[in-house]
C-alpha cells in the first residue's frame, strides 16, 4: 500500500511528466499563453526547459517515491519545486495585474498542493 507521502510524490512526478513531454514534442504550445517561439533556437530552449528538465525533475521524483527511505526528500523537493511554480505564478499574476482563467487554475493547484504537502511534511516534524 503506498502511503500518502508517496502518492503526492508520484502526482507531482505526473504532472511534470505530462507538461515535459507535451513541451518535448510541441515547443509551440506556449503560444497559447502568449509566448512566441519564433525560431530554431527558441523553439530548442524551450524543448530543453520546458520539456527536458521537466522530465528531468519528474525522473528524480519517480525514483524517489520507488524507494522507501528517499520519501522524504522526495516530498520536499516535489514540495519546494511545486511551490516555487506558486511563487512565480503568483508573483507574475501581481505585478501583471491579472492573468487568464488558466493562470489562475494552475495557480490553484500549486497552492492546493503546496499547502496539503506541507501539512504532510509537518506530520515529521512532530514524531
Amino acid at each position: 500500500m503506498k502511503s500518502v507521502d508517496q502518492v503526492l510524490i508520484i502526482i507531482a512526478a505526473l504532472i511534470f511528466t505530462g507538461f515535459g513531454v507535451w513541451f518535448l514534442i510541441k515547443p509551440t504550445a506556449l503560444a497559447g499563453i502568449g509566448i512566441e517561439a519564433t525560431g530554431a533556437s527558441a523553439r530548442t530552449d524551450i524543448r530543453a526547459t520546458y520539456g527536458g528538465f521537466e522530465l528531468g525533475v519528474a525522473a528524480f521524483l519517480f525514483w524517489c517515491a520507488s524507494r522507501g527511505d528517499w520519501h522524504h526528500i522526495g516530498l520536499v523537493a516535489a514540495t519546494l519545486f511545486v511551490a516555487g511554480f506558486g511563487v512565480g505564478r503568483a508573483t507574475g499574476i501581481f505585478v501583471e495585474g491579472g492573468a487568464t482563467a488558466f493562470m489562475w487554475s494552475l495557480l490553484a493547484v500549486e497552492v492546493v498542493y503546496t499547502a496539503f504537502a506541507v501539512w504532510c511534511l509537518s506530520r515529521f516534524s512532530e514524531s
